[in-house]
C-alpha cells in the first residue's frame, strides 16, 4: 500500500501515506460474551502480511494493532489519528463480537460490552463517520463479526436502517465477514476465525492469472469460494468508483512460464517485432502504451481493451441495433458512437467519442470522460433461496444477485444481474482507468 514497495502504485507515493488501524477484541468481561481468542492472533497474522517486504506494501510503523479495546476511545482514537494522516489509503480492520442494538443500529464490541446494554458498546456509525471523512484517496473497511453486512447494508437493502452515507463517498471499499442476518464462525479447532483464517489464505496463495498485485477485488472471489465449499455464511463486499481494486498485496501465485524456444523454428521464421499479448496489465503500464497514441479515440479502445472491457467490432454499414443504440444514448451532430461493451446481451454500456452511456429501460446517464469522476459506482451482493416448485418436487438452489448502482447528475440507475456480471465487470474496469488516464492527459478528452 506504500508507493515505493508495491509495483504499480504511484512512484511518488511517500512513506506515511498510508496508515492501517487493526483491531482485536478477544476477551469480554460479560459472561453472555464468549471469548474469541482467534481475534488477537488475526490481527498479528493480517500485521505480519502486511508489512512483510515480500508480501504486503506497509512499514511497520504503518500500522497500529489494538488490543482488547475497553471504552470506545480505544478506538475511536487510533482510528482518528491515522484518518487523519492517510493521504493515499485508509485501512481499518476490526475481528471481535458485532452486536444489534435496540434500534436496529451497528455496533462493535468492547471488551466491557454487555450484550443488551446498548451504551457498553461502540455504534459503528461513529467509526464509520471517521473513515468517510478521512482525506484518503482509498479507504478500505474489513469486518469480521457477527451480522458485519450491517456495515454497508444502506448499499444493499432498502430496509436498512443504517445511515446511507457512512460509506457513500467515492473511494471507499467494505468488506464483511458475513451479511447482516448471519454470524461468523471462530472454530475453537483453528488458530484463526473462518473468514480472516481464508482471506490470509488467499493472500498467501495468491490468485492464478491475475496480475501482479492484488486489490481486495480480486481476493474476494476466491475467498468466497472458498467459504462456499467449507459450507459458511459468505463473505459481502461493497465498493465505491473501483476502490476495492486499490493494490493491496502481490500476487504469490507462479506466473506461467514461457516455452523454451525451438531453435530449429527461429532459424526458419526471420524475426519479427515482439508484440506483447498481455491481460490484467497494471494500469500505469495501460496508461503509458495508450499515452503514445496520437488520438483520443485509440487511446480509449486500448484502455478499455487493456482492462478486459472489450467493444463490439466496428463495421462500415452500422445495423439497425447499432443506430437504435445511438439514438438511445441521444447523441448529438458530430458525436460519434465507438460501440458497446460486449460483455452480456443487453447494451448496458455505450462508448461514444465523448461520453460514456449507461442505459437501463428507465433511463439514461450520459457522462462526459472528463467528468467521470463524478460518477459514483456502488457494488452490492446479496444471496437468496430460490424454489422451484415442479409437478413431481421442489427445487432450492442459492441465487447471488449483484446489483450495480450508478449516481450522476443527481440521477441514479441500478443494473440487477445474476450469474454473469456484464455491468459491474465492465464498469469496475474501465472507470478507474479513464479517471486516471484524464488526469494524466485531460488534452486528449473532448
Amino acid at each position: 500500500m506504500n508507493g515505493p514497495a508495491l509495483p504499480g502504485l504511484p512512484a511518488g507515493a511517500s512513506p506515511g501515506s498510508a496508515r492501517a488501524v487493526l483491531i482485536g477484541a478477544a476477551a469480554y468481561a460479560s459472561g453472555d460474551l464468549r471469548p474469541i481468542p482467534h481475534s488477537r492472533r488475526n490481527v498479528r497474522a493480517l500485521a505480519k502480511v502486511l508489512t512483510e517486504e515480500a508480501t504486503g506494501g506497509l512499514t511497520p510503523w504503518d500500522v497500529l494493532t489494538v488490543d482488547d479495546p475497553r471504552q470506545s476511545e480505544d478506538i475511536m482514537r487510533p482510528v482518528w489519528a491515522a484518518a487523519e494522516e492517510a493521504e493515499d489509503a485508509l485501512l481499518v480492520y476490526y475481528s471481535g463480537h458485532g452486536l444489534v442494538a435496540a434500534d436496529g443500529a451497528f455496533h462493535l464490541a468492547l471488551t466491557t460490552s454487555h450484550s443488551g446494554k446498548d451504551w457498553t458498546s461502540l455504534p459503528y456509525f461513529y467509526v464509520a463517520d471517521l473513515i468517510r471523512k478521512s482525506r484518503a484517496r482509498v479507504k478500505i473497511v474489513i469486518l469480521d463479526c457477527c451480522f458485519s453486512g450491517r456495515g454497508h447494508a444502506g448499499l444493499m437493502s432498502s430496509e436498512s436502517r443504517l445511515i446511507a452515507e457512512e460509506l457513500s463517498d467515492a473511494g471507499v471499499y467494505s468488506l464483511s465477514s458475513a451479511p447482516a442476518d448471519r454470524r461468523s464462525m471462530a472454530p475453537e479447532e483453528q488458530p484463526y476465525s473462518a473468514f480472516t483464517g481464508f482471506l490470509l489464505a488467499v493472500m498467501g496463495d495468491g490468485v492464478p492469472g491475475a496480475g501482479p498485485v492484488l486489490g481486495l477485488t480480486d481476493l474476494y472471489p476466491e475467498v468466497r469460494r472458498r467459504m462456499r465449499g467449507a459450507g459458511l455464511a459468505l463473505p459481502e463486499e461493497c465498493s465505491k468508483t473501483g476502490a476495492g481494486a486499490y493494490p493491496f498485496v502481490r500476487n504469490r501465485a507462479p506466473r506461467p512460464t514461457k516455452p523454451a524456444p525451438d531453435p530449429a523454428q527461429d532459424a526458419r521464421t526471420p524475426a519479427a517485432p515482439a508484440v506483447p499479448v498481455r491481460v490484467n496489465v497494471p494500469l500505469d503500464e495501460a496508461v503509458a502504451v495508450a499515452a503514445g497514441s496520437d488520438r483520443w479515440v485509440e487511446a480509449l479502445r486500448l484502455v478499455l481493451m487493456l482492462r478486459d472491457v472489450p467493444l463490439a467490432p466496428r463495421t462500415g454499414r452500422p445495423g439497425w441495433n447499432m443506430r437504435r443504440l445511438a439514438n438511445r444514448c441521444e447523441m448529438t451532430a458530430g458525436e460519434r458512437l465507438i460501440g458497446h461493451a460486449t460483455t452480456g446481451r443487453t447494451r448496458n454500456v455505450a462508448f461514444t467519442d465523448s461520453h460514456l452511456c449507461l442505459l437501463d429501460s428507465e433511463g439514461l446517464l450520459r457522462i462526459p470522460y472528463a467528468r467521470l469522476g463524478h460518477l459514483s459506482v456502488a457494488v452490492s451482493i446479496k444471496e437468496d433461496r430460490v424454489v422451484t416448485v415442479t409437478d413431481q418436487a421442489g427445487i432450492s438452489e442459492d441465487v447471488v444477485y449483484v446489483t450495480t448502482t450508478a449516481d450522476y447528475g443527481g440521477r441514479r440507475l441500478k443494473f440487477v444481474e445474476s450469474g454473469t456480471t456484464p455491468v459491474r465487470n465492465c464498469l469496475t474496469g474501465c472507470v478507474p482507468a479513464l479517471i486516471d488516464l484524464h488526469g494524466r492527459n485531460p488534452g486528449w478528452f473532448p
